[in-house]
């Protein structure tokens, strides 16, 4: 039973982060731009940040609680797959994370993607959520 109700746990509040943040990457990608060109000025400082304050956290709630296998919850699996990989590489091999901050300074289209994937990601949680 909690098992369950953890997973659904997860699959709502992913929902809500990933649509919100993905509405917001896509609306204000200038704001994002601005706002990883400064941890990017930070170093490895910024990576730091963003992994603790962004990605990390989400991605051990998916990974512990979240092993769902099937369509369409394994969406959101695999999405915390990925973003507990891309934790682990930045805390050991913190350059790396300071060149995918580099990306930043590209062009506020970059986030306008992301911003589409994180709603797509958001999306498959929901449709999970309420299968």
């Amino acid at each position: 039973m909690f098992a369950d109700s953890a997973v659904k746990a997860v699959e709502l509040v992913m929902t809500l982060g990933c649509v919100l943040m993905g509405v917001s990457h896509v609306a204000r990608p200038r704001m994002w731009m601005d706002f990883f060109a400064r941890l990017h000025e930070q170093g490895t400082s910024g990576v730091v940040i963003r992994t603790f304050a962004l990605e990390l956290w989400p991605a051990l709630v998916i990974v512990a609680l979240h092993q769902v296998w099937t369509w369409p919850g394994i969406v959101l699996t695999l999405f915390g797959c990925a973003l507990t990989v891309k934790c682990t590489i930045s805390m050991i091999f913190p350059e790396v994370g300071v060149r995918s901050l580099s990306l930043a300074n590209r062009t506020p289209r970059s986030f306008t993607y992301g911003g589409a994937f994180l709603i797509l990601v958001g999306a498959a949680s929901g449709w999970a959520y309420l299968s």
